[in-house]
């Protein structure tokens, strides 16, 4: 079984069109299952009309809870609380939950041991099906935190659901950015897309994100999306990964069709095969079904 996920630099590139686009030209010849990484704003169920199967509540982070029956109100937790996620009302300490690290210091100060810390619901998985493959989503709760622990609990349960259904092939719709969700959705996997578009923001995240995917060792590709919106920019990437070797798989060429797609929640190689962006997309497809998905070692990672 292989894994591909893709991930970007920065929000708004195209990414979770791409995955859901890919996903559905892969599967003409492979079992695919879909794992949604995005677990601060996850919508690649949306492009499949997916019925939720199954939904569990993720515990990846703790708070302090104080029990009222023995405080005293000497508000050494307060003082004793780095992030200042303890305020008084009155003379009552209270949690503020959103700032809370669940550190412990409070609970170790507490002379009447009435702090406790504890799990605390963070995000859930949710599981859906449609049109014969999975649907694995991770989404976290509003103002929570341990992102990237919620991501390993999508790649674990995404392996789970291809090893029920004999997947061959997983696609992740991995997070934006360079920090710990990025992390956890890239390691472990047989092959990273790089989305990106010609834009000078993002092409400075690409580079950033580059390293990131480098420093773990994982073989990487760069996707161009909407590649002649900006030819300045589009020739910077272009130069860019010459000089660090690194392959640009597909450039997708600025495509209304795309949009309108999104807009009648479906994948563009489904509402519009012919246009010129499922072309291009399908010429992604062939490529990583030649280069990565049909190889049976697993590739080795080119660092610029």
């Amino acid at each position: 079984m292989k894994e591909i996920v893709i991930v970007s630099g920065k929000g708004g590139v195209g990414k979770s069109a791409i995955s859901a686009s890919l996903g559905t030209l892969l599967m003409e010849q492979h079992t695919v299952v879909f794992a949604d990484a995005d677990v601060d704003a996850p919508n690649l169920a949306l492009f499949f009309n997916a019925e939720q199967r199954t939904s569990q509540d993720i515990r990846a982070s703790e708070k302090a809870f104080i029990d009222y029956t023995k405080c005293t109100g000497c508000h050494a937790c307060a003082e004793a609380c780095r992030f200042s996620s303890i305020a008084l009302s009155g003379e009552t300490p209270v949690v503020i939950p959103y700032s809370c690290e669940g550190c412990g210091a409070c609970a170790i100060v507490c002379p009447e041991g009435a702090i406790a810390i504890d799990g605390v619901v963070n995000g859930r998985i949710r599981v859906s099906e449609a049109g014969g493959t999975v649907i694995v989503t991770g989404e976290l709760v509003i103002g929570e935190s341990s992102t990237g622990r919620l991501v390993d609990e999508v790649k674990r349960a995404a392996r789970k659901e291809a090893e029920r259904i004999q997947a061959d092939l997983i696609i992740t719709d991995g997070p934006p950015g360079i920090g710990c969700p990025v992390i956890a959705a890239v390691r472990g996997n047989d092959y990273v897309i790089a989305a990106t578009e010609p834009t000078p923001a993002a092409a400075s995240d690409l580079r950033r994100l580059l390293e990131v995917i480098w420093h773990f060792k994982m073989p990487c590709g760069i996707v161009i999306n909407k590649a002649d919106l900006h030819r300045a920019s589009r020739d910077a990437i272009l130069e860019f990964a010459k000089a660090k070797g690194v392959a640009v798989l597909a450039e997708i060429p600025y495509d209304r069709s795309v949009p309108e797609a999104i807009a009648d929640a479906k994948p563009v190689v489904t509402a519009f095969p012919g246009a010129p962006s499922s072309a291009a997309l399908r010429t992604l497809a062939y490529r990583l079904k030649g280069d990565v998905i049909d190889k049976p070692e697993r590739l080795r990672s080119k660092p610029g």
